[in-house]
């Protein structure tokens, strides 16, 4: 991770972490991690740390040494640019009494149970175990630092053995049961988890990951076996939305038999979720542009910087879900039927909604789809929904067939009939 400056011109900083492997039999999956410690107890410990990194590193005395007396999971600390580090660069310069730089070792603690500056404010999320980390910041003269780097990247991970007077210290902090505890750098923790997503066959995801924290210049352009497409620049990703009938009908799967529509849509979604989850949960804003088959032949042919501006010329979706229409009558009868099939995988969940309005002769007045863009999507589709028919005097009626179904003629998703319906013995309750 490079230096950047801090308190003046000639100072720069270097971050570190000590990781904190929890034991999963003694935590619980859901749990969030612990409160940040108080002024006294953040010092204590922090004074533990010193004495270590002082040991492995060779001596930090003409260096300068903050952290906070907090634990976080590690998608607080990857996030471009690595705002909580350079926060804590700034907290040191601001505590600082002089013109001239003195190297001391700062504890940021609260008796408040939060810290009042919010970069630093860990999020406790439930499930952020079982890595949590307790980040660090060195400060100091840009060449002190630079040859720090070099060693903290070269031995802390391999050589930095927590003493167990820290140990002692960290587990009754926090109150921990941990499995390990080690020293390491940013660098070391991105080593990890690249290491983590390739062999789950992720390898795409983390280069746009890698774009967005370490800022790289230019556009990182992505598109993967199955057709889904991802354009990062800065800390923002585009990428294209697409429903059913234009994934089959012009999208990634236009090329596919009909017979396999169902499965590849579905593997299309699958990772769409996958990589929109993790880039989101790591800071980068993702932005999502309805495809439209103009589009599709553009970025066909296009670069990198070519495609995200032809997406840039589209405004992106807005929103928890999309309304696909495929269908309105001119007439203005009120409606008094929905019938909604719940277009659903076993493994994904919902997919979309296919919703059939009719009026009271059973007259067809609307046909559409709709789709959660995010999961808090689903849960405002099914409001509506229900709004909707109150507001109508309509009935309800919604038809669960338990897998997606669409039209082999039109490759197209329709909706569900009596025959489509799991027998009462298949059904699942």
């Amino acid at each position: 991770m490079a230096t950047t400056s801090t308190v003046s011109n000639e100072l720069g900083h270097y971050a570190g972490l000590l990781t904190l492997e929890l034991d999963p039999q003694r935590s619980a999956p859901a749990g969030v991690p612990p409160a940040p410690l108080g002024v006294t107890a953040a010092t204590a410990l922090a004074g533990h740390l010193a004495k270590d990194l002082d040991r492995i590193l060779g001596g930090i005395g003409h260096l300068g040494l903050i952290l906070p007396g907090a634990l976080y999971d590690q998608t607080e600390i990857l996030r471009p640019g690595f705002p909580l580090v350079g926060a804590l660069a700034e907290l040191y310069g601001g505590s600082s009494r002089g013109p001239a730089f003195t190297p001391q070792l700062v504890a940021l603690g609260t008796d408040r149970g939060f810290f009042p500056v919010a970069a630093i404010h860990p999020l406790r999320r439930p499930g952020s175990g079982p890595l949590l980390l307790l980040p660090f910041c060195f400060v100091g003269q840009r060449d002190d630092i630079a040859r720090l780097a070099r060693v903290m990247e070269d031995i802390l991970l391999q050589s930095g053995e927590v003493s167990q007077a820290t140990r002692e210290a960290v587990r009754q902090a926090f109150g921990l049961d941990m499995l390990n505890l080690s020293f390491a750098t940013i660098g070391d923790l991105c080593a990890l988890l690249r290491v983590q997503l390739e062999s789950n066959e992720l390898l795409p995801l983390w280069e746009l990951l890698e774009h967005a924290w370490f800022e790289r210049s230019g556009v990182r352009s992505i598109v993967l076996d199955h057709g889904n497409r991802f354009l990062a620049t800065d800390d923002h990703v585009h990428t294209l939305f697409y429903t059913f009938d234009d994934w089959a009908q012009f999208g990634p799967g236009r090329a596919l038999p009909v017979s396999e529509l169902g499965n590849g849509y579905r593997r299309w979604v699958r990772i769409q979720r996958q990589y929109t989850l993790a880039l989101e949960a790591y800071g980068l804003h993702v932005r999502w542009v309805l495809a439209n088959p103009r589009l599709e032949t553009t970025l066909a042919a296009a670069d990198g910087e070519t495609a995200l501006a032809a997406l840039r010329e589209i405004p992106c979706l807005s929103g928890d879900y999309l309304v696909e229409s495929i269908f309105q009558n001119d007439s203005e009868n009120p409606e008094r039927q929905l019938l909604i099939t719940h277009q659903a995988d076993p493994e994904l969940g919902t997919l979309a909604y296919t919703v059939t309005s009719l009026d009271a002769s059973g007259q067809l007045l609307r046909l559409e789809h709709q789709y959660p863009l995010r999961p808090e999507g689903l849960n405002v589709i099914i409001e509506r929904l229900i709004q909707r028919c109150a507001d109508q005097g309509a009935e309800r009626r919604v038809l669960h067939p338990g897998r997606l179904l669409y039209s082999e003629i039109g490759r197209s998703l329709r909706a569900a009939t009596e025959a489509d319906l799991p027998k009462p013995a298949e059904r699942t309750h």
